[in-house]
């Protein structure tokens, strides 16, 4: 069957007076834009898959770190669909048919982005992730910021809208978003190239919610240890480092942590729980919540699916 385009692909919809928590987010929005004001990219794509159905598009599922790993989430929708909602025998069999694709016991992965199943069409998309860059810092957490709902299935049924009422900043930060692309020299060539065609194909930009890193400051450097769909499940996922990860990764390595080591760490994780900021130290070292913000580029035919080079750049070697 044939599938509607996308109304508003290429419009924002600026409205002055929005519902009041829009009108906060909004108005800290722009506090951030101007105390904060450059974008820098963030990392990796994060890919998934998206359903169409009528006119309206959906986020199926978020996480994957590569286009393989975006089909094989969509191959589990799509048995689960079968499993839990038992649809028609016809519609039940060519589910699992392009679940056996996306996923087989044996052989390779069919490298195919899109399935046209009974009434529905499943895309599997790119997300693109950014952060707000001022006085040499990345931008922390926002007030406004909550913990996520539908954890751990990030951002399902998240509804892509791209004629969603939007605040005067929201629309700034779109427009300011419409040419961003990796900083020249940072990547391969082909990956401009795709970036500017992605550009040209798949104008409109959707902000996402957010994700957020904790980095840990040393010698000017931040580098990233973990992070959480909300700034608290952040900081308690850096409480589980010291607790769950580092202990497990010792014994992997054949060199268990020592008695003394196991309660510094225990103290370590108790010091990060009881702090309520996005900055915290413990054992000498320092560290720091970072907000990533997300966006979706979309065009006439909705969300934009996995870029040829992608599978080669951020897939497992």
């Amino acid at each position: 069957m044939s599938f509607p385009l996308m109304p508003g692909y290429d419009r924002i919809d600026m409205v002055a007076d929005l519902d009041p928590v829009a009108a906060v987010r909004d108005k800290e929005l722009g506090e951030r834009i101007q105390e904060y004001p450059k974008l820098f990219p963030a990392g990796s794509p994060d890919f998934g898959f998206a359903i169409q159905s009528g006119t309206g598009w959906r986020i199926g599922c978020l996480g994957a770190s590569d286009p393989e790993g975006g089909r094989r989430s969509l191959a589990v929708h799509l048995r689960q669909t079968v499993a839990e909602q038992e649809p028609a025998p016809d519609l039940a069999r060519a589910m699992l048919a392009a679940a056996g694709r996306l996923d087989p016991e044996e052989g390779e992965q069919l490298a195919k982005d899109e399935w046209e199943i009974g009434d529905r069409r499943y895309r599997v998309i790119r997300i693109e992730k950014f952060t707000l860059i001022g006085g040499g810092e990345m931008e922390p957490p926002r007030s406004t910021d909550t913990e996520p709902d539908g954890w751990p299935v990030p951002l399902r049924d998240h509804p892509i809208e791209p004629l969603a009422p939007s605040g005067h900043w929201e629309t700034q930060l779109r427009l300011n978003l419409v040419g961003f692309r990796p900083i020249p020299g940072t990547v391969p060539e082909i990956v401009q190239t795709e970036a500017a065609h992605a550009i040209r194909s798949h104008p409109g930009v959707i902000l996402l919610p957010p994700t957020f890193t904790v980095v840990e400051i040393k010698d000017g450097a931040w580098d990233p240890i973990t992070g959480g769909e909300g700034p608290l499940q952040a900081r308690d996922n850096l409480a589980a480092h010291f607790t769950q990860l580092l202990p497990l990764l010792r014994n992997y390595q054949g060199d268990p942590a020592s008695a003394a080591e196991l309660a510094e760490w225990a103290r370590a994780a108790e010091e990060i729980k009881a702090v309520r900021g996005y900055e915290f130290a413990t054992m000498g070292r320092r560290f720091r919540t970072v907000r990533i913000s997300r966006m979706m580029r979309v065009g006439r035919d909705g969300p934009e699916g996995p870029r040829p080079s992608d599978q080669d750049r951020y897939g497992l070697q």
